[in-house]
């Protein structure tokens, strides 16, 4: 890798990707029925790559007739609806249409889907919702949460709307502002998202306040609370408006789902209070009944058939909780001082069921892995099962490692420790992963890319995947408690340098085989650039995390929290963010 320089524009990339003004990654990819082949940046943002044609068009030094300038920003006079202008990140090139099977569009009865909103749902197959849960589209769960719940659900529906359309909006910025585009006052305003993110608010509300008894109704309310979390993650107002839905994600949980899916006594008082949000939403929050005890709840509900035990099992429920404990592992690093932290009690609620009669949080990761194939029911293909049972091991490290990051900050909170024992346990358990998952871990270093399996299948996706957050907790781990580390910990316990060393090398050949999966380690990014004293890696950080922008405003001032931190005199300044 070399040190950032002055840039050669490249002359043999795409003609598309020369029109828009970004650099071409010049891979030639086949398409089945097209002539010339497909770049994997066109690929990513669905639209027509042409590698021959006319010569480049050039800037006219005329005024265009059709835009007017008002406060220094050129307005277009006529803003197109034109179906491929408005999903394009580039008017001037047309967007492919949506490939492969299962391209009808569909939608809830109650909702009427504009031009744009169509474009939005061709979009969503190769949206940040699919790439960052890992499955891929005909499997995923979005898909499943499209095609089984959206359709009957307007709430759903308009939360994968307002995901997408900001999506949308906010890679429009980015290759603008990545080919010093003029940008319109339209552009700058994220209305359609907006707009369908306030009516997922006003149908939740309504949902709520009715009497929520059903699976199919509960698994509804989650998915739109976790399509909710996820849209504050990346466009919003981050974890102060997540403490909000969080809210009544626990209310959910403690009234409806822990009973249905294991009976057991009333949680601890601490474990089932909300802790206050610090803030509001832009938009007014729903208001979510107040938490009782488990024991209350069922007292009121007599009607509850036992069967809606199994019944709540073969919804996403389980997996849509799973992956909303996953928030809030690194929250508290993304968060300046003075912000709100994202609360973390309903993932401690978990951590810390003992007895058999609680839920506990490897029984939760159960059902939830088992969940696919019990939601899709029997449409959910052989080769589907396959793919579950060959991303499994990389799935549970992934899961095992955010469980750790959990532990690490909660002792790190309660004040750094001066003797071994607290933070030995941690040690502990960081070797026996080591030991457990050691061919994953060395398939990971050996494999060049993750070319090297057919096309489709994910299993090297997802080993890279979780040995980057694998090691990246390592450095975090070393980040919090350095200062008390016994040199060295254990004899076989990673050291700091050789952890940031695996996730930074990991990294690399990710991008190089999947630049879009760099959405899915923005966390270890982050955390690795900080600690590595590689000028040239940091700039190699900076430059990914920037890229990450066009997922979500929110990713672009991680990348300004990075830069600020990597000029500073204290390069592992982002851990006293914890407390």
């Amino acid at each position: 890798m070399h040190k950032l320089g002055r840039k050669v524009r490249s002359k043999t990339g795409c003609r598309t990707c020369r029109i828009r003004k970004v650099k071409c990654d010049e891979e030639k990819l086949p398409v089945e029925g097209q002539d010339e082949p497909q770049c994997r940046r066109c690929s990513a943002a669905r639209i027509l790559c042409e590698w021959k044609g006319e010569p480049i068009p050039r800037k006219s030094s005329k005024k265009s007739q059709a835009a007017e300038t008002f406060g220094g920003f050129t307005r277009p006079v006529r803003r197109s609806l034109d179906f491929f202008q408005a999903a394009s990140p580039y008017s001037g090139v047309p967007l492919l249409p949506g490939r492969g099977p299962g391209n009808d569009l569909q939608a809830a009865n109650s909702l009427s889907l504009s031009v744009f909103d169509r474009s939005c749902l061709n979009y969503l197959r190769d949206s940040a919702l699919v790439t960052l849960l890992g499955k891929h589209w005909p499997w995923s769960t979005i898909s499943y949460a499209y095609h089984r719940i959206a359709v009957r659900e307007p709430m759903v529906m308009s939360m994968i709307l307002a995901s997408t359309s900001s999506e949308i909006h906010r890679a429009r910025l980015h290759d603008r502002d990545t080919a010093r585009a003029p940008i319109s006052i339209d552009d700058l305003s994220d209305v359609d998202g907006r707009m369908h993110y306030g009516r997922a608010l006003s149908g939740l509300r309504e949902a709520l306040k009715q009497d929520v008894k059903s699976a199919a109704k509960t698994e509804a309310i989650f998915i739109t609370l976790w399509l909710m979390i996820d849209y504050e993650n990346r466009f919003g107002n981050g974890a102060t408006a997540i403490n909000i839905h969080i809210r009544g994600i626990q209310t959910l949980l403690y009234n409806h789902v822990v009973p249905l899916l294991k009976h057991h006594e009333p949680p601890p008082s601490d474990a089932i209070s909300p802790a206050d949000a610090g803030g509001s939403t832009e938009l007014e929050s729903p208001r979510y009944p107040p938490m009782t005890s488990l024991t209350d709840s069922h007292a009121s509900q007599p009607s509850i058939e036992l069967s809606s035990n199994e019944r709540l099992r073969y919804t996403s429920v389980p997996l849509f909780l799973l992956w909303t404990l996953y928030f809030f592992t690194p929250g508290a690093l993304f968060c300046g001082p003075g912000t709100a932290r994202i609360d973390t009690d309903l993932f401690r609620f978990f951590l810390r069921a003992e007895s058999e009669e609680e839920l506990s949080l490897r029984e939760l990761y159960t059902i939830s892995r088992q969940s696919p194939s019990r939601f899709w029911g029997e449409t959910y293909p052989a080769t589907a099962q396959l793919d579950d049972l060959e991303n499994l091991p990389g799935l549970t490290l992934y899961h095992r490692s955010h469980v750790v990051q959990f532990k690490i900050t909660e002792l790190y909170k309660q004040g750094i420790p001066r003797t071994p024992c607290p933070y030995g346990r941690i040690i502990e358990e960081i070797l026996t992963i080591v030991d457990e998952y050691d061919v994953l871990l060395t398939s990971a270093k050996s494999a060049p890319s993750c070319e090297i399996v057919p096309s489709g299948r994910r299993v090297l996706e997802t080993i890279y995947w979780a040995s980057i957050t694998f090691y990246s907790t390592i450095v975090y781990f070393h980040l919090c408690f350095s200062e008390v580390l016994p040199e060295p910990p254990a004899a076989r316990f990673p050291s700091l340098a050789s952890s940031v060393s695996q996730v930074l090398e990991l990294a690399l050949k990710l991008h190089r085989s999947r630049p879009r999966l760099m959405v899915r380690i923005a966390w270890p990014l982050f955390i690795a650039g900080i600690a590595t004293p590689d000028q040239i890696y940091q700039d190699w950080v900076s430059i990914r995390l920037r890229e990450l922008g066009r997922y979500g405003e929110n990713f672009t001032k991680v990348s300004m929290r990075f830069d600020e931190i990597v000029r500073g005199s204290d390069p592992f300044g982002v851990k006293h963010n914890c407390q």
